[in-house]
């Protein structure tokens, strides 16, 4: 699993930087509980991932450390079903045929804007990509982009807690947590 991002609020739409400061200034109420939220919930789909592998006979290495993309390097070509990134370090360091990558690039809340103004409610958001890697060929044998977003039921504008979008929030995890499992169970 890739080193789980910062939960955090974002504001797509938001272009310009004096735009970007009026929806972070408007939502700083927001912005600041978001921030308090544990992504707990998502980190232990690598547990779970292991478990329903191992369910179903397969000898599994989890790697207990977070994978920073950012140092693995590129690889040497670009072929069709071939990812950007050359894995053959992490199979060769750990001793493994295929490897699950787990990759969240966005955990919290977003609200889309139109320059300054809001064009919808928040949702609890969480984006990234799974996929299975044969590392002796560099080729993908399961590749599923990730993008939950949930709404609150109800009012979701009830500061300082938030109840509704900080359930939103966790229905995001939940419903990532699943469709990263679902093909594997």
């Amino acid at each position: 699993m890739s080193v789980m991002p910062k939960v955090d609020t974002s504001f797509p739409g938001a272009g310009c930087l004096l735009c970007l400061a009026a929806a972070s200034m408007a939502n700083s109420s927001l912005t600041t509980h978001v921030q308090t939220l544990p992504s707990s919930d998502m980190a232990r789909v690598k547990a779970d991932m292991a478990d329903a592998l191992r369910k179903k006979g397969y000898d599994v290495t989890v790697i207990e450390e977070a994978i920073k993309m950012d140092a693995i390097p590129q690889a040497s070509g670009s072929a069709p079903n071939q990812p950007r990134k050359d894995f053959s370090a992490l199979a060769s360091k750990y001793k493994v045929d295929k490897l699950l990558v787990i990759d969240i690039a966005q955990i919290g809340v977003s609200r889309n804007y139109s320059a300054y103004v809001p064009t919808s409610a928040p949702q609890g958001l969480v984006q990234g990509t799974a996929y299975l890697i044969n590392v002796k060929s560099n080729t993908y044998e399961w590749y599923l982009p990730l993008n939950h977003a949930r709404s609150a039921s109800g009012n979701w504008d009830e500061a300082p807690s938030f109840p509704g979008l900080t359930n939103a929030y966790f229905q995001a995890i939940e419903g990532a947590h699943d469709a990263v499992l679902q093909p594997f169970n």
